[in-house]
């Protein structure tokens, strides 16, 4: 009984409350050194084996063979600048940092564009292991478009694609109204078809009372 009872109790815990990380301030010092060295070297291009030893888990998932040759894990972008302090933190927890970051080319011809990376402390070392990108802007002086899931775009943008959604709710909509539709007509004729049932019945019995009188 006491076994029973002490199941129980565990089972009632929350299972969430034990795995739930704790929440720390950033190192910021420290993913500033990192940064000031993976975008240059991985994301640039321009160390490929620095940027292998400083990169980790699913931004490494190429042989080393591979990622010397240029063909890394890491989206490549030539990135104006050699200090790289501008990024935001999603999430913070011991030893892992979420964050978002945004570069600005080398080239006029290419817009900016946001990444979104992860860095870990891997055996009292910092380094990236997720990085990929989530919006790319238009260069100056052309369409101000954006690219990716964030809506980060300007008014236009967000015109056009308000109109775009707004063509799209109402052919959405029309779908789930002609779906009723069609099920209310089936019922209307199952259940008229019914009625024409029960008056032929009812016909028949009358029928067969006035042959008997």
């Amino acid at each position: 009984m006491r076994l029973l009872i002490a199941v129980l109790v565990v089972l009632a815990v929350p299972a969430t409350a034990a795995a739930e990380p704790r929440t720390v301030k950033p190192d910021r010092a420290a993913v500033d050194r990192l940064l000031d060295e993976f975008i240059p070297a991985a994301v640039a291009q321009k160390n490929l084996q620095r940027g292998w030893e400083l990169s980790a888990g699913v931004a490494r998932t190429v042989s080393h063979a591979e990622w010397m040759k240029g063909n890394t894990s890491v989206q490549k972008y030539s990135a104006r600048g050699t200090k790289f302090r501008g990024w935001t933190v999603n999430y913070s927890y011991p030893g892992e940092v979420g964050f978002d970051i945004l570069l600005q080319p080398t080239k006029q011809s290419v817009g900016a564009w946001s990444f979104r990376g992860e860095a870990q402390k891997i055996h009292g070392r910092w380094k990236i292991t997720t990085w990929y990108p989530v919006a790319t802007f238009a260069p100056p002086g052309r369409t101000q478009t954006v690219l990716g899931p964030n809506d980060l775009g300007p008014a236009d943008s967000a015109v056009a694609a308000s109109a775009e959604r707004a063509r799209l709710g109402a052919w959405v909509l029309a779908l789930p109204i002609g779906v009723v539709g069609a099920i209310a007509l089936l019922g209307i004729g199952i259940a008229g078809r019914r009625a024409l049932g029960r008056r032929a019945r009812v016909r028949a019995i009358e029928r067969e009372l006035a042959a008997t009188r």
